[in-house]
């Protein structure tokens, strides 16, 4: 029997309706119970083979009277007790102990930023709840079965490790480029270099691999930020490529090549 045919009588049980979905994500609009070539049923444990520490899920809680909680957390990554560990949600200490409870059924969709982008849509239940401080867990058991819709953006994202130059002309920020597309990237940049908002645009310079620092090309590729987030070390910038660069990228892209030791596309 085929993994598609074995789950199959669990696809509703792994479908969140539309008003269940994020609205500031891509694919917020989109129907997953439709017959989309995209959607497809997967084993657990292959799903989440390619999910990322962090990545962001969204959740409704279901109490045994009916009641929902729909929040938002991170993936942090998997027990070998066939458990998936997440951060708490930021909820409440009344939400907190009417709905994080042991044994209350939980729907999920965590959204992978790997290649082209996938949301991982799952149904479990609640194991447990680990305090510590300011860093409580959600365990959840592991689904057996995932309804995984692929192609979140328009083209596939490739991890890279180059050197870069956020405003070259003036500020000087170095940067590193951890991912790119035809349409945008992730620059990373030291705390306190930089201090960027969702809407800035700036120019970034591609430096050679090489120890001499040197621009890769001299042109510069123009980006306006998407998306900002903080760690404790660096500042991720996710920005999408302004529309005149774009033959730029690509021939950027087309440069690559891919290194089999870092497994990454490096210059």
């Amino acid at each position: 029997m085929s993994l598609v045919q074995r789950n199959s009588d669990d696809l509703n049980e792994l479908q969140l309706s539309n008003n269940h979905q994020e609205q500031d994500t891509p694919l917020a609009n989109k129907d997953v119970s439709s017959t989309d070539s995209s959607s497809a049923i997967h084993y657990g444990e292959d799903a989440f083979s390619n999910i990322m520490p962090l990545c962001e899920v969204a959740c409704i809680v279901t109490t045994p009277t009916g009641k929902t909680l729909r929040c938002k957390t991170k993936y942090v990554g998997l027990h070998t007790n066939n458990v998936l560990l997440l951060e708490l949600p930021n909820v409440s200490p009344k939400e907190k102990s009417q709905f994080m409870q042991r044994g209350y059924g939980i729907k999920a969709c965590v959204i992978s930023s790997k290649g082209e982008g996938a949301r991982v849509y799952f149904k479990s239940k609640i194991e447990y709840v680990l305090s510590g401080g300011d860093s409580d867990l959600l365990l959840v058991g592991f689904p057996k079965a995932t309804q995984v819709v692929v192609g979140l953006r328009e083209s596939a994202r490739l991890e890279v490790d180059l050197e870069g130059m956020i405003s070259p002309n003036e500020h000087r920020y170095p940067c590193q480029l951890r991912d790119i597309s035809q349409q945008g990237c992730l620059l990373v940049v030291e705390r306190g270099k930089s201090n960027y908002r969702m809407g800035s645009i700036f120019d970034f310079k591609v430096l050679s691999s090489d120890e001499s620092n040197k621009p890769y090309t001299e042109k510069q590729f123009s980006a306006v930020v998407r998306n900002v987030t903080k760690t404790n070390h660096y500042v991720r910038y996710g920005v999408k490529f302004e529309e005149e660069c774009l033959k730029s990228v690509s021939e950027l892209i087309e440069g690559l090549q891919f290194c089999s030791i870092q497994h990454k596309f490096t210059l």
